[in-house]
This record gives structure tokens, sequence and C-alpha cells, in this order.
């Protein structure tokens, strides 16, 4: 394995722990508002069908402005994807 690699493969590592500390703490911020809160409300902490309409969204066929966006988004993270694992543009 080249150093390069190695660095790559141990960034991907600790931006995995970076992951599991976000979830971690949306987590507890989840338990904190249904603790704290009169009535709490399952869907200010996550709605499943506006996720799956997003998601469904991010890759249906038509021509819309917000699909546009997406994509933009999507091709800034597959730049940045690349440019972690050494791929030069």
């Amino acid at each position: 394995m080249y150093k390069w690699e190695l660095d790559a493969v141990l960034k991907g590592i600790q931006a995995g722990y970076i992951d599991e500390r976000e979830r971690l703490a949306v987590l507890a911020n989840s338990i904190a508002y249904f603790s704290n809160a009169k009535k709490p409300k399952f869907k200010k902490v996550f709605d499943r069908a506006k996720e799956e309409r997003l998601l469904e969204e991010a890759y249906a066929d038509g021509n819309t402005e917000n699909k546009q966006t997406v994509n933009e988004k999507r091709v800034e993270l597959y730049g940045k994807l690349a440019a972690a694992f050494g791929e030069r543009s």
C-alpha cells in the first residue's frame, strides 16, 4: 500500500468516527426533545416520508430546478471523494 493510500484509508476511518459522533449528537438531541417537550411530535425529529421524497427527487428523471441543485451538490461531493482518494481531475 502506498502512503497516500494509507492516508486516505486513515482519513476515511476518522471521517467515520466523525459521522458516528454526529449520529450520537442527533440521538442525544432527539432524546432531550422528547424528554422536555410537552407534546412531542416525532415528525419534528424524523419525517420518513419527506426523506424518501427527497431521495426520489434526487434520482428522478426530469428537468426540475431542485434536481439541478441536487445534481450540482452530488457532483461536488463526487469531486471531493475523488480528491480524497487521490484522483487527479
